[in-house]
């Protein structure tokens, strides 16, 4: 991040997507960006309920050579007839009709350890940027035109 963010496509700022994950990386992050004077501005957390996410992480399934992604409820494919139980024999990609496969931590328990982890150690980021007042909450459980939306009014507020 040090030396990319000293780049020519970062001199009007820049953004990280899924990092810092702990309290201990925003600290040294803080620290990297104060070295140039410069510090963290903004805080977007897109907040979904556990049991959403689950839903929609454990529902997925991809197309390994094109990257197609799938979804048993809200985008199936047409291998998967209604009321059926998504198998590896049923999920198949709607354009070569090749198997699909669902990555391997998008199980019910890889999932939880995943938001554990969430929780315990990325959550108490938010709780560190609050005093600075950069902190933005989006409810990212709804239409994305609402969630960008709100994107975009958090953006807006850069300073």
């Amino acid at each position: 991040i040090k030396d990319a963010s000293k780049g020519p496509d970062c001199k009007n700022g820049f953004i990280l997507d899924g990092f810092p994950r702990t309290v201990e990386q925003a600290k040294n992050l803080d620290e990297m960006l104060g070295e140039n004077k410069e510090k963290v501005n903004s805080v977007v957390a897109l907040e979904v309920p556990d049991s959403v996410l689950t839903e929609r992480i454990c529902g997925r399934w991809i197309h390994k050579e094109s990257g197609r992604s799938y979804h048993v409820k809200f985008a199936p494919p047409k291998s998967l007839k209604p009321g059926e139980k998504a198998t590896e024999k049923n999920m198949k990609d709607d354009e070569t009709g090749q198997p699909l496969m669902r990555r391997a931590d998008d199980t019910e328990a890889a999932l939880k350890k995943r938001l554990e982890s969430y929780h315990a150690q990325t959550v108490p980021i938010l709780k560190h940027y609050e005093p600075a007042g950069i902190v933005t909450c989006v409810n990212a459980n709804q239409k994305p035109e609402a969630v960008w939306a709100e994107i975009e009014a958090a953006m807006a507020k850069i300073k």
